[in-house]
């Protein structure tokens, strides 16, 4: 029998109002069990997390549906006094969908947090799952918890009233685990796709190479399938229909026809920059370039599966690091390792862990996208326009984040609201990931959610790197319990 883990969802979705217990077998519910049977005890600040096992007992699935989310709610006074900092609003600890449906028969494992108001005494809250408004029976649960004198306090308070920071709670040292077999990667950045109805747009594809440097073009099986000796422009076609690769130079002569993926790689030993000349590829946040060459080889191949031409750079990680745009060059250095190591982390995680796998026998030829579906990458010019994290990914090379010996995933995002998010109830991970779960981020109180809220938030990265936090000290806060690992 299945069971859904869902961990304290932070998301900001209004409350129902709540009306008489659903009583048809449409929708019942059937407790099993609970994390603490007895009176809870607690001191006054302090929290804990409560669970408990419930059963879909009834003959519909419950999902989200016409915007009308399962609410885990307190239904009493008392129970609104245990609110936590990670509840959605006054009477609600979390939503139940989404990210997952409970069908019929399966069992859901619901965790939440309960804080122990100011003052003493035994506290009987009352909770209960609501859906469409209305309490599903069976899923109501009585908690009763017992506060005590003896006040703790956060160690953000603590710190804070000693003039010192949030981050500081992480030690200030910059331990790396080596990997002593590590070799540094390629990675295959998907940069364009075509559409059949878009072949008038965008083909025949242009391509050249800075000095006209000579390279070798070669087919799927290896196969050297032209050499272009005088590094001039090509003109690469593709037949749709057929499924052809066609290939001709600057002046419209025939140079090749095949059915082969085309892979143009530069002599052994020596690096070129390839150059896709009628791809206008400015950036989306106004600054007037065009992003269109690269460092590594150049691939032009179809997938069946999607039916789309790729255009795809492979090169190694490092330089394709030194071409991601996440982050602003004028950013505190530490701050910009810390963007740097996460982004080299999120790379070696999709080398793992494929995502494009809507391919023949789901064999990917793509890791990652150059856009935000993964990480910002705009070439060589990126590079020379921001030396700073040029030194940033130069600093920290070869350096992940690793969670159990694994690259961890590294998302991150713009700015919290105060608290960052569990991935596995925002839905960017279907279970529950042990090093993305909610933190609090003081820089962030009082602000504006931008972007998922997992990982590290990138402006308080930036705030606490201008406060004295080394890049160790903030991914060990935003990523918890990981290791730095360098694999070459």
């Amino acid at each position: 029998m299945k069971k859904r883990f869902l961990l304290l969802l932070i998301l900001f979705l209004a409350a129902p109002q709540i009306a008489s217990a659903l009583q048809t077998s449409d929708y019942s519910a059937l407790r099993l069990a609970q994390s603490h049977p007895n009176i809870i005890e607690l001191k006054i600040g302090e929290t804990i997390s409560f669970g408990m096992i419930l059963r879909n007992n009834g003959s519909k699935t419950w999902y989200f549906q016409n915007n009308d989310p399962i609410y885990l709610k307190a239904i009493n006074d008392e129970a609104k006094k245990l609110k936590s900092a990670n509840w959605l609003d006054d009477s609600t600890p979390f939503t139940l969908s989404p990210p997952y449906p409970i069908n019929p028969g399966e069992e859901a494992t619901l965790k939440f947090d309960l804080s122990a108001p100011s003052g003493g005494g035994i506290h009987w809250g009352k909770f209960a799952i609501v859906f469409h408004g209305q309490i599903i029976a069976g899923s109501e649960i009585e908690i009763p918890v017992k506060v005590t004198n003896g006040a703790i306090s956060s160690p953000f308070s603590q710190t804070q009233s000693n003039n010192s920071y949030y981050w500081q709670i992480i030690p200030a040292t910059n331990d790396l685990v080596v990997n002593q077999n590590g070799a540094e990667p390629k990675i295959r950045v998907g940069l364009l796709y075509i559409e059949k109805t878009e072949n008038k747009k965008y083909l025949p594809l242009e391509i050249s190479t800075h000095g006209q440097k000579s390279y070798d073009v070669y087919g799927d099986k290896n196969q050297l399938l032209l050499k272009n000796t005088k590094g001039e422009k090509i003109k690469i076609s593709f037949d749709f229909t057929r499924k052809r690769y066609i290939v001709d130079d600057a002046q419209n002569h025939r140079l090749l026809t095949t059915d082969s993926p085309l892979l143009m790689v530069p002599p052994a030993n020596s690096e070129i920059i390839f150059k896709l000349d009628n791809w206008k590829n400015n950036t989306f946040w106004g600054e007037p370039v065009t992003d269109n060459e690269y460092y590594g080889q150049f691939k032009v191949e179809y997938n069946p599966v999607t039916e789309r031409l790729w255009v795809i750079n492979q090169l190694p990680i490092e330089k394709y690091l030194e071409s991601v745009a996440e982050a602003g060059d004028d950013a505190p250095m530490e701050f910009l390792k810390a963007q740097a190591v996460a982004a080299r982390t999120y790379a070696f995680y999709r080398l793992k862990i494929p995502k494009y796998t809507a391919a023949v026998n789901k064999v990917p030829f793509i890791d990652v996208r150059d856009t935000q579906a993964d990480q910002v990458y705009r070439g060589v010019k990126k590079s020379e326009r921001a030396p700073n994290f040029l030194q940033a990914v130069q600093e920290t090379r070869g350096i992940i984040m690793t969670y159990m010996g694994d690259p961890a995933l590294a998302y991150y995002f713009a700015q919290s609201d105060g608290k960052t998010r569990s991935a596995n109830l925002v839905g960017m991970t279907k279970k529950l990931i042990p090093y993305l779960v909610a933190k609090d981020d003081p820089p962030g109180k009082g602000k504006k959610l931008l972007g998922h809220g997992v990982g590290m938030p990138q402006r308080s990265a930036i705030t606490a790197a201008g406060q004295g936090a080394t890049y160790s000290q903030i991914l060990k806060y935003y990523y918890t319990n990981i290791d730095l690992t360098r694999m070459y």
